[in-house]
This record gives structure tokens, sequence and C-alpha cells, in this order.
């Protein structure tokens, strides 16, 4: 017989990797980050993604996520990068006007110089989140 606790920790872990979730242990501790909130940006004539990253852990992560634009009928037509570090316990609100610990932008413009009208749908097809 399975002991009750271990299916139900099974479900959660694998609902929250689907949900954009990430995290990892460490020597000196874990970092557990959830992106949520991504949404279009308008970057002057072109566009972005923006959201927000919290860590629950107490150690920093590095967070880099790609994304696709698709058009009406569902094929790429751009991709854009979002790469940032969380403090542990912490909020990260990741857009293209918010520089990352490069000083860089936190989310970068999509290629081919769409504009967030010429977007009909855009979607995370990367989710990369590790110890800092």
């Amino acid at each position: 017989m399975r002991p009750y606790g271990m299916g139900v920790l099974a479900v959660v872990v694998a609902g929250g990797l689907s949900a954009g979730c990430g995290g990892g242990t460490t020597s000196s501790g874990g970092f557990e980050v959830a992106i949520t909130g991504e949404e279009l940006q308008n970057v002057g004539t072109l566009c972005a993604v923006k959201g927000n990253a919290t860590n629950a852990g107490n150690v920093t992560a590095q967070v880099d996520l790609t994304y696709e634009a698709r058009n009406a009928t569902g094929g790429t037509i751009g991709t854009s990068t979002a790469s940032f570090q969380v403090a542990g316990f912490s909020n990260f609100e990741f857009s293209n006007a918010k520089g990352n610990n490069l000083g860089q932008p936190s989310s970068t413009v999509f290629t081919n110089n769409l504009s967030c009208s010429g977007i009909s749908s855009f979607k995370r097809t990367r989710t990369d989140i590790k110890k800092a």
C-alpha cells in the first residue's frame, strides 16, 4: 500500500511544472519560482512579454524563458526571450522596460519587428530555472 502523502506530492509537483514553475535545492537551501501574469507589452511600435516571477525559496534563481508569437492560424511568426534573476523570497516583474542583472532588458522584443496588434496569441515554449 502506498502512503497517501506520496501520491499527493507527485500530483502537486507535476501540476506545478506544467503551470510554469521550476525549482531545485542546493547545500545552502532551495528555490521554487512560479511565472504568472504573462501578457503582451507595447514597446513603441514593437512588442515584448511582461510578467511576474515569484521565488518562494531562499536561493537566488536564474530564469530563462522563450516565447513564440502566433498568427491567427497558429503559425509561429516571431520569438522573444526573457532572462533575469529572482532573489530568494521575492518577486521580479520582468518586462522590456526593466533591466536584468546584466543591465539588459529582462524581456526582449519579438523578432521580425512585430507589433502587439500583429500577434494573435503567444505561448511560452521554454522555461529554464536554475540556481544563479
